[in-house]
């Protein structure tokens, strides 16, 4: 009868990633959330709204950022070297 309440640890790592994704996607829907009541009274068109929503994520470079070894080389700003 107890063989039926155990969990085993696949199960327990899958749970654990299932409630960390769940948490991402709150954080997420959170973020965009709150830029849309911004957005919403501080932009003069759809496009200027959709993206301060698409970018709520977003966090600005920081020098550690920059200076860092593994990311110095980086293109930080794809889009701009596309233009």
């Amino acid at each position: 009868m107890s063989d039926s309440l155990d969990i085993t640890p696949e199960e327990l790592h899958r749970l654990a990633d299932d409630c960390l994704e769940l948490l991402r996607k709150e954080e997420l829907h959170s973020l965009r959330n709150d830029a849309k009541l911004r957005a919403v009274t501080n932009t003069e068109t759809y496009e200027e709204f959709k993206d301060i929503v698409d970018a709520a994520h977003l966090r600005p470079i920081s020098k550690q950022d920059k200076a860092n070894v593994k990311t110095k080389s980086r293109l930080w700003n794809s889009a701009a070297r596309e233009q």
